[in-house]
């Protein structure tokens, strides 16, 4: 049988990387769980050769880690675990990059950063709209939480930035999926910070817009760090 041809082969692995990583960030897949290229081959229905390539990913993401082997045996890999140290680092340098791009509304002019504002405005509203739904929809207030910050990382940033806030991302992502479980149904305090940073946007200094983007970051950070302190003990999910 001829091999595929080549650019088929990318094109798998990445497929095979973003449904493994959604299964980790959106917690299909918990912390400690064992994942091997059989049983990700399996599952999602590839070869072993795409789920080799996507764990190598995952690996460099901070998003699978080694384990060792049994008896010296063969190293093998799970799911990282969810480190309270390591989630105030992540959200401490999410909140300094996010923040120094955020000063970058003050290049906007008074009539962009109305307009910035007014779009912050319209993503809140979804993601309170999100919140306020019964049974909540984990997913849905996720991706309206994520639209808030990219509409104003978006907005600000520069090339350099961007690449530095996508390459902690992937485990950002990770725990900001956890958050709302944990924290909410009551986001109160992620309200405010909100409006605190929409109004900065529209007629604060660059300073002020910085201070309300990293304490939205940072205050985020403890809140969690008691979550995940008090959902201590849960049971993970099967290993791939």
């Amino acid at each position: 049988m001829p091999a595929p041809a080549p650019h088929h082969r990318p094109r798998a692995a990445t497929s095979v990387y973003a449904r493994l990583r959604d299964l980790i960030v959106r917690g299909r897949l918990a912390p400690g769980a064992r994942v091997t290229e059989s049983g990700i081959a399996s599952e999602l229905g590839v070869s072993r050769t795409p789920a080799r390539e996507a764990m190598h990913r995952l690996v460099r993401d901070g998003l699978l880690v080694p384990v060792d082997g049994h008896g010296g045996g063969r190293t093998r890999l799970a799911v990282a675990p969810m480190d309270p140290a390591a989630l105030d680092q992540l959200y401490r340098i999410a909140g300094a990059l996010e923040g120094l791009a955020a000063r970058g509304v003050t290049a906007l002019g008074a009539g962009g950063r109305a307009a910035l504002a007014q779009r912050l405005g319209a993503t809140e509203r979804a993601f309170r709209a999100a919140a306020a739904r019964r049974p909540l929809d984990y997913d849905r207030l996720f991706e309206r939480h994520d639209a808030f910050h990219r509409t104003l990382v978006g907005a600000t940033a520069g090339a350099e930035l961007l690449a530095q806030l996508e390459a902690i991302r992937p485990r950002v992502d990770r725990y900001e999926w956890y958050y709302a479980p944990l924290v909410g149904p009551d986001f109160g305090p992620t309200y405010r910070e909100h409006a605190a940073i929409i109004e900065a946007v529209r007629s604060g200094t660059a300073d002020s817009i910085e201070r309300a983007v990293r304490t939205n970051w940072f205050l985020g950070a403890a809140r969690l760090v008691r979550a995940l302190a008090a959902a201590r003990g849960r049971a993970p999910s099967p290993a791939l």
